[in-house]
């Protein structure tokens, strides 16, 4: 039965009738657009309401793309501070290198100068090493009989004297340097000629003035040379710089302390000083 306020005879739309509206719908949708522009309205009002869900959903996208170019970028620092790093390095070994050679060449120029003293022979040599005891103040050189070096030669470097042979053997020598304990040697003051004994002090790197007498004219900064005496070292050579004078009341003889102009610590060249045949 029907319902009230229902059509007994109410048929419903077929599929062509339903097709020609919506067909007639979207031309008059098309016409309308291209009059007036309707659906570019549409297009912004949908993308405005779109645009805070699409930013959402490419956030994770654009924080893993820029993960990735931080640890690209991250990856090329690290690089370049490594090439860096090793250029320096080089540049600094170059530049001691550099400098070494320098000051080797410099010393060397002042050596070949020192080696030209009448009646003497100047051979070249250099140290091995200073041996395990330091205390024990000696060095030794790759020379010995091989080259016509005997014990007694004096040695010395660009700057003074080193010390004297005491032990030669067939390519090597044991030189003990000024500073020996056992060690005295000959000197005059540069300025007033004042002789005296340098010996070894209780320092490995000082000499001491002994037998002075306490009016001598000796003072501080006053240069002192081998003085040729002894007939071992030649005359002239230098030897140490005064440091400290000091003059005790009630004894005869000041207390002279020396600082060697050689480079005891220091210097690889030296030169054995033999007399001319």
């Amino acid at each position: 039965m029907a319902t009230p306020g229902q059509l007994t005879f109410a048929r419903r739309l077929g599929p062509a009738a339903r097709l020609a509206i919506w067909v007639l719908v979207g031309v008059a949708l098309v016409v309308t657009d291209s009059r007036v522009g309707l659906m570019d309205v549409l297009k912004r009002g949908f993308s405005g309401v779109l645009a805070p869900i699409e930013r959402v959903a490419r956030a994770p996208f654009d924080f893993a793309a820029e993960i990735g170019g931080f640890l690209v970028r991250h990856r090329a620092l690290q690089e370049a501070n490594a090439r860096l790093a090793q250029e320096r390095a080089t540049l600094y070994a170059e530049f001691y290198a550099k400098r070494d050679l320098e000051q080797e060449n410099a010393r060397l120029r002042e050596l070949l100068g020192l080696a030209r003293r009448p009646g003497r022979t100047a051979i070249a040599a250099s140290i091995l090493y200073q041996g395990q005891d330091w205390f024990a103040r000696r060095v030794t050189i790759d020379r010995g009989a091989a080259s016509g070096l005997v014990a007694g030669l004096p040695v010395v470097d660009a700057q003074g004297l080193v010390g004297q042979l005491t032990r030669v053997y067939s390519t090597t020598s044991e030189v003990t340097l000024v500073t020996h304990n056992d060690q005295l040697t000959p000197v005059m003051v540069e300025r007033t000629g004042e002789r005296a004994l340098a010996a070894g002090g209780t320092q490995a790197d000082r000499l001491e003035l002994r037998f002075v007498p306490v009016h001598a004219d000796v003072v501080p900064g006053d240069r002192l040379l081998t003085s040729g005496i002894d007939g071992v070292y030649p005359p002239g050579l230098p030897v140490a710089r005064v440091l400290r004078v000091t003059r005790p009341q009630g004894s005869p003889y000041a207390r002279i302390e020396c600082v060697p102009l050689a480079g005891l610590a220091r210097d690889r060249a030296v030169l054995v000083l033999r007399p001319s045949p």
